[in-house]
């Protein structure tokens, strides 16, 4: 089983990129996306405290979870567990049982590294719309996690830090095409490997 998040960017291209994680053994973790961008606008316009906006975020992964759930026909689960065949992630009470913090630093990244983690695995996939992480306008095609600390990339600003703390690996690639999301699976080094076990 690989852990895959699917970032909230691919919204437009879900229904091919569940297209081809319907096919493969995968734990689906969805991202926020526009859910969780409304929550951010409420938090900054109205007075909600920082714990209780993380987890209305975390409802958003819930949101787009249920979504590409309808267009799949993959089924949900709210539990981490070894079976054969997708399934989509409902997080919200994993997270609550963890000892995350709640801040907006900790997002659908950090929780998708959290979930591998907890599943046994050392590395999990992120599809978003960009091809990798980027640097004076190529992709790198590796990077340690270290050299990404206080910088920004299009990963949560706490994930690198928690890639080197468990000691993981995250391979950023597109969502967008097809044929790319099936070679990640399969194993070929496309897009941006960040290592944080070496």
């Amino acid at each position: 089983m690989m852990v895959v998040k699917v970032g909230g960017s691919l919204l437009s291209d879900a229904g091919q990129v569940m297209s081809v994680l319907r096919q493969y053994n995968v734990l689906i973790v969805p991202g926020g996306g526009v859910f969780a961008d409304i929550v951010r606008r409420v938090y900054s316009s109205h007075d909600l405290s920082e714990e209780a906006a993380h987890k209305m975020a975390v409802l958003a992964m819930h949101q787009y979870g249920f979504y590409l759930s309808d267009i799949s026909g993959v089924a949900l689960t709210k539990k981490i567990e070894i079976k054969r065949g997708p399934r989509i992630i409902l997080p919200l009470e994993i997270v609550e049982q963890s000892n995350l913090p709640s801040s907006w630093d900790i997002a659908s990244d950090t929780i998708a590294c959290y979930i591998a983690k907890s599943a046994g695995k050392s590395s999990f996939i992120k599809l978003t719309d960009v091809q990798g992480i980027i640097k004076d306008g190529e992709v790198i095609t590796d990077v340690p996690a270290g050299k990404l600390l206080n910088t920004t990339t299009c990963l949560d600003k706490s994930l690198p830090a928690y890639l080197q703390t468990w000691k993981m690996d995250c391979r950023v690639l597109s969502g967008r095409e097809e044929n790319i999301i099936r070679r990640a699976l399969e194993g070929d080094p496309v897009g941006t490997l960040i290592t944080g076990g070496k």
